[in-house]
């Protein structure tokens, strides 16, 4: 016998869906997890600002033995000295005051002849390290004052010293003070050996006047071939203040021994006008009229009164050679 029951009945529509939803368990079920990928997220984007930069410096490359230039130093150059001549002054004593050959201070100042220099000459003196002018610099040599020396005596003695006597002569129109003699000793060339200057007696002279003078060579040259005698220093004379206006009386010369002589007198003063530090020169002289000897004294008393006042003077010389004739001339002040 057929046995019925009621089962429900599926459309072919429910049975296609039916199938697909138990597919998709079976597929879940092989599959055992479900992974589920994460949705990466969206990085921010940065743009940088673009700046400006410096230019880089590319160091040049140094060799290992470079040594760097030295540091340039100012050379200080020496400036040449500018010397004037002085009384008494010449060539080997100005060499010997600054350390410089005499040849070499001859050339550099184109000196011919010493005999020609001056007081106040300038003479350049060639220091270390100056090369010297570019060309040759004339110097303007002052004009003395006319004077002359004359009678010049010479007069060795054993210990090696010399004396130089003489007198100068006032050859200007105008009276003369201060007046400075030179003397000098060449060898055979030209050349000076050695130098002495010293004053003459009489502070003033008038024109026409003379006055005596003696010149000492404490260690003198053993030989000199000649010598120059001058007068190197002069100036006008203020007489404003000087007496002279004075007469020598009874002037009586002795020789009691024959290296002695003895000149005695009295100063005597006419003038209207008080005579102060009187001075009395006296000077010696030879056969040929050389200076042989002179000495000044002061009057006894010093002051001799106007108006025909005297005082006396003695004064003592050992001559240097035969005395033939003398000469006595007495100068004072005036009271201010």
């Amino acid at each position: 016998m057929d046995l019925w029951y009621n089962a429900p009945v599926i459309t072919p529509k429910q049975l296609a869906g039916l199938a697909a939803s138990w597919f998709l368990l079976l597929l879940l079920a092989a599959c055992g997890q479900v992974m589920t990928r994460p949705t990466a997220p969206v990085a921010a984007t940065w743009t940088p600002t673009s700046t400006l930069a410096p230019p880089a410096i590319q160091p040049s490359p140094t060799p290992d033995n470079y040594i760097p230039p030295p540091t340039a130093t100012p050379t200080v150059t020496p400036e040449p000295i500018i010397h004037s001549i002085e009384a008494g002054e010449n060539l080997f004593t100005i060499a010997a005051q600054y350390g410089v050959s005499r040849d070499l201070l001859r050339e550099v100042n184109q000196i011919e002849n010493e005999r020609a220099l001056q007081v106040g000459q300038k003479l350049l003196i060639p220091v270390a390290g100056w090369g010297g002018p570019a060309e040759p610099t004339p110097t303007v040599t002052p004009t003395p004052w006319p004077a002359t020396v004359e009678n010049v005596y010479f007069h060795p003695s054993p210990l090696g010293e010399l004396t130089v006597l003489g007198e100068v002569i006032n050859a200007s129109s105008v009276d003369l003070e201060r007046m400075v003699v030179q003397i000098a000793l060449f060898d055979e060339a030209d050349r000076v050996l050695a130098s002495q200057s010293a004053s003459v007696e009489l502070d003033v002279l008038a024109p026409g006047q003379r006055s005596p003078f003696a010149v000492l060579f404490v260690q003198a040259p053993e030989r000199y071939a000649s010598y120059q005698a001058a007068v190197v220093a002069a100036a006008p004379a203020y007489v404003g203040s000087m007496q002279r206006e004075l007469e020598m009386v009874d002037v009586t010369l002795e020789q009691p021994t024959a290296g002695l002589a003895t000149l005695s007198g009295r100063v005597r003063n006419p003038s209207a006008v008080e005579a102060i530090d009187v001075a009395v020169v006296a000077t010696l002289y030879d056969p040929l009229g050389r200076v042989v000897g002179t000495r000044s004294v002061i009057s006894q008393p010093s002051v001799v009164a106007s108006g025909g006042g005297e005082a006396d003077f003695h004064i003592e010389i050992v001559p240097a050679g035969p005395v033939s004739s003398y000469a006595v001339q007495a100068l004072g002040r005036r009271l201010p």
